[in-house]
Parts: structure tokens; sequence; C-alpha cells
């Protein structure tokens, strides 16, 4: 059975949150275990994938009127709105036993933590095995379209993922790699302020594509809290976890503060 670091976090900034993710990815190769941290956010920010364009579907002015920062994140991908949301991330070396492969394995090897999560709900999911490619105007929702190995229940999308991956060349050694998921499973409904934010997108098609545990009548049944603890459950048992529970140490909270900058939000007017 392998041990993982597990950080629960508080609500906190985007910029935090992206630096917080960048900093495990860092220092991956220092540690002896693979982190999962389950997160959320202080206020709803949206957060953009690494090389998303910023085009005239996205508003950024009703951003800013909405307080909503705008991020970019390490990772692909398409936008995500947070906080109505279980944020996650993993990080981990490739050379670990549970991480043989590239990015689809890794990927499918962690959708049986979260596929046993949603049974343990009462739910039936449907794990996709290859991307789903829709011509929309969606093109900017990550869950307006499901990728290769996430999760649908009832045909609708319910979880997003976005991966990363570092290698490191030693001198004298084989590269290693490791990597970074992180991703949203969605608890309540925010198609309401997804409207405002990208005003050309159809409501109508829009909730024939995405659930929330809310509209499945989990939550707010099941409090967050529960959920956690459920899904930490479920990847325990499901990958042999055993959890050491460790939050941030003054040093950590140090370094994730100097690379806050490198994720500030994105202004309207610096566009």
């Amino acid at each position: 059975m392998e041990t993982w670091r597990l950080i629960h976090d508080i609500p906190r900034s985007g910029s935090f949150n992206m630096a917080a993710d960048q900093f495990l990815l860092d220092k991956c190769q220092d540690y002896a275990k693979p982190v999962l941290r389950l997160y959320d956010w202080e206020c709803p920010t949206l957060s953009l994938g690494k090389n998303e364009k910023i085009d005239s579907l996205l508003d950024l002015q009703e951003c800013q009127n909405l307080a909503i920062p705008v991020i970019r994140r390490m990772t692909g991908g398409k936008a995500v709105l947070h906080g109505f949301d279980l944020t996650y991330s993993i990080v981990a070396g490739i050379h670990e036993s549970q991480f043989p492969g590239g990015i689809l394995q890794n990927y499918r090897f962690l959708a049986r933590g979260f596929k046993h999560f949603f049974l343990k709900l009462g739910l039936n999911p449907v794990l996709v095995k290859k991307s789903i490619k829709n011509n929309n105007i969606e093109s900017h929702n990550c869950f307006s379209e499901p990728s290769s190995y996430e999760i649908l229940i009832e045909g609708r999308k319910i979880i997003g993922n976005a991966q990363r991956v570092r290698i490191i060349r030693g001198k004298n050694s084989q590269p290693k790699r490791y990597f970074l998921q992180h991703g949203s499973i969605l608890l309540k409904d925010s198609i309401p302020l997804i409207l405002r934010i990208f005003p050309q997108t159809n409501e109508k098609i829009l909730r024939r594509k995405m659930h929330s545990l809310q509209s499945l009548g989990i939550y707010p049944e099941y409090s967050k809290k529960m959920l956690i603890s459920i899904l930490t459950e479920s990847f325990g048992k499901t990958l042999e976890i055993k959890w050491d529970t460790r939050n941030w140490n003054s040093k950590e909270f140090k370094i994730i503060a100097e690379h806050e900058i490198d994720y500030a939000p994105i202004e309207a007017q610096n566009v």
C-alpha cells in the first residue's frame, strides 16, 4: 500500500491556488510520495487553460463587474468557473509504480478513484474512453464536451480534468517525468453566471451537457465535508493508498507567495 500526502486546504484566492499547484509540481522530485490536494475558492473565479485564447466570446469586462477574477492555469484545456465545485490536484512521479504510462494512462488510472466516488453516491458513472468533439459555440467551456477518461452521469459531464507533465533531465541518468493533474467536480449550478460571462452561450445546449451534484439531488444533502470524506475513502480503497495528512508549513507558504504574482488576475483593460 502506497502513502500519499493529503492537503485539505481552506478557501483561498485563485492566484494562491494556482501558485500552490505549481509549487507542488516544482517540488515533486523532492517528495517521496504523491500528493492529493483538495481545495476551495474564496470567491467565484474563472481559470483559463494555459494556451486558451481570450476573444469576443469571453466578456472580461463583465467578469470585472461581477468581481470574478480571471486567471490562467499551468495546464491546458478550456475555461472553468470555480466556486461552485470541489477542486483537487494530484502530483506524482510517473516513475512511481502507480503511474507507469503517459498522460492518457494517468487519466485512466486516476479515473478509477473518481468512478468509485460517484458509485458510492448511488450514481451510474460512465467512463469516456475517447474525447467527444462537438462543433458548437461553447468553445470556452470545459464542461461543454468530455475528454478522454472523463466521467459522465446520465450522459452529461460532471468532472473536468487537465494535466501537465514535466521532464527532469539529469546529467548521468534517465530523464524523470512528473505530472500535475487538477480538476473540478461540479457541486452546484454555475450556468446562470456562465451565461453572463460567456454571453453567446446557449443555455439549453449547456444544460444538456453539464450536470452537478446539486442537480442530481446529492448536494447539499451530502455536505462538502462528507463528499471529501467519501472521495478520499474512494481513492484510498481503489488505488490502495494510505493518507499522510499534512497541510502547509511556513516555508511552503513563503515559496507559494513568491509565485502568486505569476498568476495575477487578468484585467480587461490590459488585453
